[in-house]
């Protein structure tokens, strides 16, 4: 069987499922910047939510869940930093790549919780919404006004 090249010429496995057209490259960029400054502006929330009811709140946390409480004041600042920079989209791709971690482990920490956000402790529902989002945003790009766009990985395009 050979492989019949699409309208680039592009002859992989999901060259014949992924058209060019799949996307409305001209409103993408706005869906992008929605997706951007939400997720931005959750971070920033979510990080003074912390200092809100007291860090030392954030730092038993922490230690609750076997994660040092000397992580709490860097969480926080890299979660208020982080946020704030994707809003602007100033690396935002590289800033919601790093912040992946933090919820990376929230949805560890509320693995044994079970699914449903709604259940006592909270389950992994929620932060694995916002993961898969965060994650669109780091595959897909800045969207539009970003202050400085900058390729995911070296040596590619923005």
């Amino acid at each position: 069987m050979t492989a019949v090249p699409d309208e680039r010429g592009a002859t992989g496995a999901l060259s014949g499922s992924v058209r060019a057209n799949a996307v409305d490259l001209a409103l993408a960029p706005y869906g992008l910047l929605v997706l951007r400054v939400a997720i931005g502006i959750d971070w920033i929330v979510h990080a003074l939510l912390k200092t809100s009811r007291g860090m030392h709140t954030h730092e038993a946390l922490l230690a609750k869940n076997g994660i040092t409480p000397l992580l709490a004041w860097p969480t926080f600042t890299i979660e208020l930093i982080g946020g704030a920079m994707i809003v602007v989209g100033f690396y935002s791709r590289q800033w919601a790549a790093v912040l992946l971690i933090f919820l990376g482990v929230v949805v560890w920490v509320k693995w044994p919780v079970g699914w449903l956000y709604s259940y006592p402790g909270g389950g992994w529902e929620y932060p694995m919404l916002w993961l898969l989002a965060q994650l669109a945003l780091v595959l897909a790009g800045d969207g539009a006004f970003a202050l400085r766009r900058a390729p995911l990985l070296p040596g590619r395009n923005p």
